[in-house]
């Protein structure tokens, strides 16, 4: 039985929306007004703000923009804008003392860090590297700054002198090097004396030829070990005298022979008609023009294109040079703080600013694609050495964050053994290696997205998905004496438990020892950035009313204060749909989602529902973010109810929802949607006739999936998904959900039987049945397996540039649908990746949306609210 339990969303008080008479629902074009709040950093006292915001533009090829603004966290003070032009700026960093601001902007199309200082003036560009700057934080004392850079194989190749390890079949990485072995001359030294006279020579018919003046005929070969050895002609006709006969002639010349080596120019021709070697030269200039693709890496896919060869990402520290303000200094000389081919993630400086905690790949001889092992490290920069901090086994460790006082290290750690959807959890670890790692986030059961220290110390802030959006939490880790209500003198730190220090530890239940947590935030809001001092906390965040704003808070967060609403102006003239939490109690689990009303909608009408499937495993999903914002409020605006589902999968419900849709991405989470569906449809405004399917990347999959089980849906709109889930091995980044999911590769106990049948039929029995294999779990959940079942019309929708799914996910499908004479249209989006948001113009954002929009209309009755139909 369907229980259905509602209640309304909370708004924000500063931004909600009153309705009146010159307004009108959310429009197509205001997409291109929409602001979003990204990148937030306090200054160190907490006193001002820098953010970043991504504005859209109209034109045509344009991609988004963002820019630099900081404003004081009072409130009191309009923002002020501290860059300009076209130019993606992110990553800003405050200087130690305040008086200066760190960040990233393109030169040329590769990213670079600048300079500004806070008083005026132009920014300072502080490095030019080829491959890019990236990451800025200034050292403790603000003299240098250290930041990361992604470098190529060939670069690293260059500046070590070692070939990188290969798993090229029959190729070694030497095997376009083709010298040949040096020549062994005979030399000729005085008996006596033993100087060098001559060298043997051996005329046509092999006798020994003797130059009249031997001292005009020495010459010192270059490539000798021997520095008064001679370089002469190759003796090759040597064989043709006797050992007797040569012995004699040395007597008789008083001669004692000797040996050495002349080095013959090496084979440097590339050509495809040469020797192996010069076929090899020619085919690897091929390679480095571009003119051929080769690779033999395991992750050959990123994220939109392919990567045929690996980058490794690299740390730097650079002296900032002074007098910023009055003149333009010469651009110092970075110098390298990790290198080779091993990558390191995020560093964070140690109190004393000589050091830096970072974590990477250990040291190995395996191609890099095949290490999954993170460890943390300290990098000495004044020694230039690197050593070891921290080894868990089976764990990735991630995300260093130091305290204040340099005591402890908190760490972002990911189990690396199955089930591969364990939740990210942080650990904590004490400098000086005296205490096991601590875990304190367990009783969470959330996937840490990222955290900070509060400046004291004392607590440990985290984002991690919950009920939908993404909630801001405090921890507080360490035990603390309030008892007088003063602060303790001494500072947090881990108790010692062991005698001496050590770096490397096997995980136990010892080391889990939870942290108290507080929910700061509602799960109604998502919070994508934060900063925080002892007394201030800013995030920038989505939430039912706006689909981007700054806020600031007291630590207590009981005075939120709006910093910069970047959106209110054009949202001042709309009608913002309400959205209301419903959840359906179904399978023993508690679906949630959300329900928006169109905007003025008359109580006298039925509106058509569109039902989007959200959520799912997290690679092939997004968050709640402005872009599903915008997309709800547009919808509703043209007159349609919506209803958005999170079904079994998705993350912020526990490990245990997430996990309920092990080897079942179709069947279960289809019976979510529609149990929440049919909660939805008995409402009066909806007409339960009229409902229609889309879903974006997973959302996708099972929008698919669901339209070869049931004919209840008038129409169906998918944009990236998987519909050939063997096929994702293969072509997709996104290719380990493959074994992590469903237990193993497709070629894995393959039955002697063929699929085909819908599975939610009464009479067939459901594949989500334990004792499936993998073979068999792939295949049932494929929407491909159903597509001979599909006769609803469908949208396919798929980024041309979408290497996280395969490009050829959707037209595999497109295909099939087509050779069947089925209602099936095929939109590509070229150079468009998985990410809409990220990776597209502003016009082919519009594009998708209204494209969705006019596909339902064709078999919807949609009829547009009045406020949609006004000018």
């Amino acid at each position: 039985m369907v229980g259905l339990l509602t209640g309304l969303l909370p708004s924000s008080p500063a931004l909600a929306q009153v309705p009146s008479g010159e307004e009108q629902a959310v429009q197509a074009r205001d997409l291109y007004r929409m602001q979003e709040v990204r990148d937030v950093a306090l200054s160190p006292r907490g006193r001002s703000v820098a953010y970043t915001v991504r504005h859209l533009t109209p034109a045509r090829s344009a991609m988004p923009r963002t820019r630099l603004h900081v404003t004081r966290t009072s409130g009191r003070d309009d923002p002020r804008l501290l860059s300009r032009g076209r130019g993606d700026v992110r990553a800003p960093a405050w200087h130690p003392d305040g008086t200066h601001l760190a960040f990233v902007r393109p030169v040329g199309g590769t990213p670079q860090v600048f300079v500004v200082p806070l008083d005026g003036g132009v920014p300072y560009q502080l490095t030019d590297l080829s491959h890019g700057a990236q990451a800025p934080q200034w050292s403790p004392n603000g003299k240098r700054l250290l930041f990361a850079s992604p470098v190529p194989e060939s670069t690293i190749h260059r500046q070590t002198g070692r070939p990188p390890v290969s798993e090229r079949p029959g190729r070694t990485a030497s095997d376009t090097v083709r010298a040949p072995a040096p020549d062994t001359l005979l030399v000729l030294r005085h008996a006596q004396t033993l100087d060098p006279l001559d060298t043997l020579a051996v005329d046509t018919d092999g006798r020994l030829q003797t130059p009249a003046d031997t001292t005009d005929t020495l010459r010192t070969p270059q490539h000798s070990s021997i520095p008064d050895s001679l370089a002469a002609p190759a003796v090759d006709r040597l064989t043709a005298l006797s050992p007797d006969s040569l012995r004699a002639l040395f007597d008789q010349l008083r001669l004692r022979p000797d040996t050495t080596t002349v080095a013959v120019r090496p084979d440097t021709a590339a050509t495809p008609d040469g020797n192996l070697a010069q076929v090899r030269r020619w085919m690897h200039q091929n390679r480095r023009s571009g003119a051929a693709l080769v690779s033999s890496r395991l992750e050959i896919h990123g994220e939109r294109q392919l990567q045929p060869t690996p980058t490794y990402r690299h740390h730097y520290v650079v002296d900032v040079p002074t007098g910023l303000r009055s003149g333009r200094p010469p651009r110092p000389t970075p110098q390298p703080v990790t290198g080779g081919y091993r990558s390191y993630g995020q560093a964070d400086w140690l109190p004393g600013g000589g050091q830096v905690v970072v974590s990477g790949t250990p040291s190995t001889d395996r191609p890099p694609d095949r290490v999954r092992q993170r460890n943390l490290y300290v990098a000495d920069l004044d020694r230039g050495r690197l050593q070891r901090l921290l080894r868990l086994e089976d764990y990735a460790l991630t995300a260093p964050t130091v305290t204040t006082d340099g005591n402890t290290v908190a760490f972002r750690l990911q189990a690396l053994s199955p089930p591969g959807d364990a939740p990210a959890e942080v650990g904590l670890f004490a400098l000086d290696g005296r205490s096991k790692p601590r875990i304190v986030t367990s009783t969470l059961d959330r996937n840490i997205a990222s955290f900070k220290w509060s400046a004291d110390g004392w607590y440990l802030y985290a984002i991690a998905p919950s009920g939908g959006g993404r909630s801001l939490y405090r921890f507080t880790p360490f035990a603390r004496d309030t008892t007088d209500g003063s602060p303790p003198a001494q500072s947090p730190s881990m108790t010692a438990d062991q005698p001496t220090s050590r770096d490397t530890f096997t995980f136990d239940s010892t080391m889990v020892r939870p942290a108290a947590a507080q929910q700061m935030t509602p799960a109604a809001r998502a919070v994508h950035a934060f900063d925080v001092t002892d007394a201030t906390a800013v995030y920038a965040s989505t939430d039912p009313t706006t689909p981007s704003a700054l806020y600031a808070n007291t630590v207590s967060f009981n005075n939120e204060r709006p910093l910069a609403t970047p959106n209110a102006e054009w949202l001042a003239q709309r009608q913002v749909a309400t959205s209301e939490r419903v959840s359906a109690s179904h399978d023993s689990l508690n679906i949630t989602g959300w329900v928006t009303r169109p905007a003025a909608a008359a109580d006298s009408l039925q509106h058509p529902l569109l039902v989007q499937a959200r959520g799912g495993p997290p690679e092939l999903s997004a968050p709640y973010t402005p872009e599903t914002w915008f997309e709800r409020q547009y919808l509703a605006g043209r007159g349609l109810g919506i209803v958005e589902v999170l079904p079994r999968g998705s993350a912020g419900f526990g490990t245990a929802f997430r996990r309920a849709n092990d080897q079942n991405w179709g069947p279960g989470p289809a019976r979510d949607v529609l149990a929440l569906t049919d909660s939805v449809t008995a409402r009066s405004w909806i007409d339960s006739t009229q409902v229609a399917l889309a879903g974006t990347g997973y959302g996708g999959t099972l929008t698919a999936w669901l339209l070869g089980q049931t004919d209840r849906f008038a129409a169906g709109v998918a944009l990236n998904g998987v519909y050939d889930l063997p096929a994702l091995l293969d072509g997709g980044h996104a290719w380990h959900l493959v074994p992590q999911e469903f237990g193993g590769y497709p070629w894995e106990d393959v039955p002697p039987f063929s699929l085909g049948d819908p599975v939610l039929a009464p009479n067939v029995s459901s594949p989500d049945s334990t004792g499936q294999t993998p073979w068999t779990a792939l295949h049932s959940n494929s929407p491909l397996t159903y597509a001979h079942l599909i006769r609803t019309p469908l949208l396919l929708m798929q980024g041309g540039a979408d290497r996280r799914v395969g490009p050829s996910q959707g037209e595999r499908l497109y295909k099939r649908l087509k050779i069947l004479d089925r209602p099936v249209e095929y939109v590509r989006y070229p150079g468009v990746g998985h990410d809409l948001s990220a990776s597209a113009s502003p016009r082919t954002r519009l594009d998708r949306l209204v494209r969705t929009y006019e596909f339902l209309a064709r078999f919807l009755d949609v009829a547009p609210s009045p406020s949609a139909r006004r000018p």
